[in-house]
């Protein structure tokens, strides 16, 4: 059996298309939260994730723009969240809103012989906590898990790709398909087959994405800003 895991999409559809393009259909798709947020292009990246993922769970981003709730960003992200607000609101029906509002904060999911269990945030604080797991001590994380019954547990919202075994489980962050912070500036999703697990990397060309991004009414800065993550990965 073959899963693909990916999330924080944020509203990027040529990072979309680059994944659909080089990945045969799975057996299933897990999605982790983020849609939408940052990117110029909410609406198809909805309509694919809904036509698409066979589990989805429900990002900050996801909920802050179909509730007015506050957004869960990084504090020196939060202004572009707040900047591309409007724009994403405006874009959907009030279907995707509702559906996006209503997304589960966390799933459990029996497939392939494995549990998985699937939040954008942590655990214990699936919808906001930014989970920097790769760098927590053994005894803190086993703290954190505590009480998980998962074989696998998928974890999103840092942007950032990561595997750690931890005793007998493992806990995976796909990292961003749509706005990578790892340094790079390639697209990156996670593959879980019959057992094994592996982070893969597309490189595609962000540039139709970022002139998208400079017709958005948006402050020049803030524009810069948002294209510049795309090219930098950082």
């Amino acid at each position: 059996m073959r899963i693909l895991i990916f999330s924080d999409v944020h509203s990027n559809l040529e990072a979309l298309a680059a994944l659909h393009q080089v990945e045969k259909p799975p057996d299933a798709l897990f999605f982790l939260g983020d849609m939408v947020g940052y990117g110029p292009d909410p609406v198809p990246c909805v309509g694919w994730t809904r036509a698409y993922a066979t589990h989805v769970v429900r990002g900050d981003h996801d909920y802050a723009i179909a509730t007015g709730a506050a957004f869960a960003s990084p504090p020196d992200m939060r202004d572009l969240a707040a900047a591309t607000r409007e724009h994403t609101i405006r874009q959907l029906k009030a279907s995707d809103l509702t559906y996006l509002a209503n997304l589960p904060t966390t799933l459990q999911v029996e497939l392939g012989g494995a549990k998985f269990f699937l939040a954008h945030g942590s655990p214990h604080e699936p919808a906001t906590r930014l989970f920097d797991f790769a760098t927590m001590s053994e005894k803190a994380l086993h703290a954190e898990l505590e009480g998980v019954d998962a074989d696998v547990i998928l974890l999103g919202h840092t942007h950032i790709p990561a595997i750690r075994k931890v005793g007998d489980q493992y806990i995976v962050n796909p990292g961003s398909l749509g706005q990578p912070r790892h340094g790079l500036p390639s697209a990156t999703f996670a593959v879980w087959e019959d057992g094994r697990l592996r982070i893969h990397h597309i490189d595609y060309d962000p540039k139709p994405t970022q002139n998208k991004i400079s017709l958005l009414p948006l402050d020049p800065e803030i524009a810069e800003r948002l294209k510049d993550l795309l090219e930098r990965g950082m």
